[in-house]
Formats: structure tokens, C-alpha cells, sequence
């Protein structure tokens, strides 16, 4: 963990300064009633009363009226189907968590994995606010230092004058049966007061997505699912690959999904 430290505050320190926190193109009936016009300048010389060149564009331009009416009825009946990411089953409250709106036993697989991935973006998001940085106001004119010459800036954030305060936030997301042995190295509770390293660092350029991608095991109240990072793989000089971790999700008061064990992909 010391060394941890040492190359966040070596971060800090490189990095200057700490930081918490054209044209449209025209509709199908046009389209078609344009080609319509071209094709008949084309393949006919055009009479005197234009009567067969306002024909052929008539025509056109009722086939592409009846392309468009199937083209809605397409696009309504596929708004129908059902949705992938699964539908209404689960929401992010407002801290950061999912919460089902029926029991989690009614759910499907996919439903599930739906709600894992929504979580891991959401824990990924926290994970780093806390940890690389800060997510709360502070006062860089007021420090404390620790026993290596540190400097720790005073939260000013409402509701954020313990460490104690600091690990409930940090848990409305994250289980505590998953203790966050980082933040005791990070915040400092001293004289009425908590303060924070605010380390800096930039997130890794190497990464690109993470995707849930099925379920390893469950009891009654946590799933264990399988994640897939990906990265470009030039950080070694070689193609693209794949780095698979667990990620689970603990349940709370029947509905309420926490993240559990977790691995900060960037």
C-alpha cells in the first residue's frame, strides 16, 4: 500500500497539480421521385403536354409514400420488441446503485447481466473519484501533513467532516462485506476535521471497454459475474487482448444491488 501511495503522490507531483474532482440529405420520397425524373429525361423524349413525365413521377412518388408507410410500420413494431438491456427491471438510484423493481429471482439471465454491467460502470466511476483524486470540495489552502510529508487538503464538502462519512459515501455503491482498505491511506480525520491526499494520475490510455459477460456462480445474496477488459495491447508492443476478472454483486434489503469484489479496469 505504501508503494501505492508513493507513485500516486509521484503522479501529483509530475502532473503540476492536484485535482478532486453538412448538408442534409433530402427525404426517401424525394430521393426517389428525383430518380424518377432522371431515369424518364433518360429512356423517353418528353411530349409536348409532359403528360407521361407527370405520370412516371406520380407513380414514383407513391411508391416511395408506400415505402415510407412501411418503413413506419416497421419502425413501430420494433419499438415494441423486447428490450434488450432489460426493460423496466432494474433503475440507478440516485447514489449510484441498482435497485430492481421486482425480486431479483423473477429476472432472467440477460435481465441480470444488464443490471451487473449498469453496476460495474457505476462502481468504476466511484472507485476512481475516491481513490485517484477526489469527489468532494476541498481547500487547497488548508493542509495537514502525515508522518511522510504529505500533504492532505481539507474537505469542505457539507456532510463530510469525519472519516466515517467518508466510507458512507464511498459504501452507498460498494458493499461493505468488501472493505476498502485504500481510504484509511487516503483521508485523515484530524482536528475536528477530514482531509484528503487528493492524488492525481491520468486513467490508462491503454484501455478501452469492459463488457459483462455471464454469470459464474450465485447464493441468495450475491452473483458472481465474469468481466472482459479490453485494451490495445501497445502498452507491451503487441495486438489487442483481453484481461477477464470476477466482479459481484451483493443484494441488500431484497432488491438493492452493491458492487463486491471489483477490479478497476483503467
Amino acid at each position: 500500500m505504501k508503494k501505492l501511495l508513493s507513485l500516486i503522490a509521484s503522479a501529483a507531483v509530475a502532473a503540476g497539480a492536484v485535482s478532486c474532482s453538412g448538408k442534409k440529405a433530402g427525404s426517401s420520397s424525394q430521393t426517389a421521385e428525383n430518380s424518377a425524373v432522371e431515369a424518364t429525361d433518360a429512356s423517353q423524349p418528353v411530349p409536348t403536354d409532359h403528360s407521361e413525365v407527370t405520370t412516371a413521377v406520380t407513380t414514383a412518388t407513391t411508391t416511395a409514400a408506400e415505402a415510407a408507410t412501411v418503413t413506419t410500420t416497421t419502425t413501430q413494431q420494433a419499438t415494441h420488441q423486447p428490450d434488450p438491456m432489460g426493460g423496466d427491471a432494474f433503475e440507478i438510484n440516485d447514489d449510484g446503485a441498482v435497485v430492481f423493481e421486482k425480486p431479483v429471482e423473477d429476472s432472467d439471465d440477460r435481465t441480470l447481466i444488464a443490471a451487473a454491467q449498469a453496476l460495474y460502470e457505476s462502481a468504476g466511476h466511484v472507485q476512481l473519484n475516491f481513490t485517484v483524486g477526489c469527489p468532494f470540495k476541498v481547500d487547497y489552502t488548508n493542509f495537514v501533513e502525515n508522518d511522510l510529508g504529505w500533504q492532505f487538503y481539507r474537505i469542505t464538502e457539507s456532510g463530510i467532516s469525519s472519516f466515517s462519512d467518508v466510507e458512507d459515501a464511498y459504501f452507498k455503491v460498494f458493499s461493505r462485506r468488501y472493505p476498502c482498505d485504500e481510504l484509511s491511506d487516503l483521508y485523515i480525520e484530524k482536528n475536528g476535521a477530514v482531509y484528503a491526499l487528493c492524488g492525481n494520475r491520468g486513467s490508462n490510455i491503454y484501455y478501452s471497454s469492459s463488457k459483462v459477460t455471464g454469470i459464474k456462480s450465485r447464493t441468495a445474496d450475491e452473483i458472481v459475474f465474469s468481466v472482459d477488459s479490453f485494451y490495445d495491447g501497445s502498452d507491451f508492443g503487441e495486438e489487442s487482448y483481453t484481461q477477464t476478472d470476477d466482479f459481484s454483486v451483493v443484494i441488500e434489503d431484497g432488491n438493492v444491488w452493491k458492487a463486491g469484489q471489483f477490479t478497476l479496469p483503467y
